[in-house]
């Protein structure tokens, strides 16, 4: 934790009072949990994401995402609140569009504390039918992005000290699930990027950690619930069944996610950690 003048260390909530805060895919679901978090601890926040996607191989089944839209949206209504958030249209898997939104977030803050990648994109195929291309688009959409946002940030965050970088994993980095091959390969490999980059960072003051939520009813999981639906099962029938792979037979929320990002984002001696928030799904 940071310590205050008076020398009581800081709480989460206080060290973000002044932060500047980037979440990329923060338009919606936990990443939108994410930014609310911040702001409303007095971060600056500016909160990135994209209205198309190269690939309909994604849980909207779409190119056309409105992430963006949405992203102004929720940055239009915090400002209400009275709330320091900027919205930035950007394709986390493209890199000329990181480059010019990380120049936009130096441009007009001058400095960076935190990153948070809160994007993904799934899409259910068995291996034996899936195509390369749909292989590569979901590995892109996952993996890709975390390294080029951690890429190109890095210099703005070493620039004040130090920062850090919440990569967003998830359970499927953990343990392996049926007709999602694509999606797990990428999540695993966000844990092992982050623990890479962790450790070529722990000398420059930039700390680099990931999450992994469970089951969260966001717009991917009631995707996969129309998947993963049995014959004959009803939608409530297929979320209690859900509900019986967590030990403690609750889903987590998108603000239990942001619990856990904005602890990270001020634990000054927590690097290289990927922190499951899954009720015990992926306990050994």
């Amino acid at each position: 934790m940071n310590t205050r003048q008076d020398g009581v260390p800081q709480t989460a909530a206080e060290a973000q009072d002044g932060k500047v805060v980037l979440v990329v895919g923060g338009g919606r679901g936990m990443g939108r949990a994410v930014v609310e978090a911040f702001a409303s601890r007095g971060a600056r926040v500016v909160v990135a994401d994209a209205d198309h996607l190269a690939s309909a191989y994604n849980h909207y089944r779409s190119t056309d995402v409105g992430g963006f839209e949405a992203a102004e949206e929720l940055a239009a209504q915090l400002r209400d609140k009275g709330c320091e958030v900027t919205a930035v249209a950007a394709d986390a898997a493209d890199e000329d569009s990181v480059r010019a939104l990380l120049t936009t977030v130096g441009e007009r803050h001058g400095r960076l504390d935190t990153v948070v990648n809160a994007f993904g994109v799934t899409h259910v195929c068995p291996v034996e039918q899936m195509e390369l291309a749909e292989f590569t688009r979901v590995v892109e959409g996952n993996l890709n992005g975390v390294f080029l946002v951690s890429k190109h940030s890095l210099e703005l965050l070493r620039a004040d000290g130090g920062g850090s970088i919440v990569n967003f994993s998830s359970v499927s980095g953990r343990s392996g699930f049926a007709k999602v091959a694509h999606y797990c390969a990428a999540k695993f490999g966000v844990i092992g990027f982050t623990a890479a980059l962790a450790l070529e960072e722990a000398r420059n003051g930039v700390r680099v950690n990931a999450v992994c939520p469970g089951i969260v009813r966001t717009n991917m999981w009631h995707y996969l619930l129309e998947e993963f639906t049995r014959p004959g099962e009803t939608e409530e029938e297929c979320w209690e069944r859900m509900r019986t792979m967590i030990p403690q037979r609750e889903f987590q929320q998108p603000q239990d996610i942001a619990e856990l990002v904005l602890y990270l984002a001020s634990a000054r001696r927590v690097t290289g950690q990927a922190v499951s928030v899954d009720g015990g799904m992926s306990a050994p």
